[in-house]
């Protein structure tokens, strides 16, 4: 009787640590926070991370019918600011859909606070797409 209730107890245990590992792998993307545990990109619709944001661990190619967390508000073409929450990989960002336009690398862990300051202003609320480095498909 001894040795059951001492192999429930690990049994219990090793399910506690399955259920705690796959939440944090599922948590990291369009939740609305901004976690490095899923080594994910978000992005901002006004500078310093103010507004709206949209979370993900996915490079994206354009934002068709993405929107900001929790609203209707498109996010291509309105982002302002960047955070590369990703510590391994570098990401791209592009002014343009498929990987186009002015590019703007961050280094792993890099926040971009204002994207105007990066072109001049000429070019603010302009991101359509990015890219994780470790993505093989990125250019280069």
């Amino acid at each position: 009787m001894k040795n059951l209730k001492k192999a429930a107890a690990v049994l219990a245990a090793a399910g506690a640590l399955v259920v705690g590992a796959t939440g944090t792998a599922s948590a990291g993307s369009y939740n609305g926070s901004c976690e490095s545990a899923g080594g994910e990109i978000c992005l901002y619709r006004y500078a310093n991370y103010g507004g709206g944001i949209y979370d993900t661990i996915y490079s994206k190619t354009s934002y068709p019918g993405s929107t900001y967390y929790g609203t209707s508000v498109l996010i291509d073409n309105t982002v302002s600011s960047v955070k590369n929450r990703d510590y391994v990989n570098s990401i791209e960002v592009w002014t343009g859909q498929n990987y186009t336009g002015l590019r703007v690398h961050a280094d792993p862990g890099l926040d971009l606070w204002d994207m105007a300051v990066f072109w001049d202003g000429a070019t603010d609320n302009a991101i359509s797409s990015h890219c994780f480095s470790s993505n093989a498909y990125c250019p280069s």
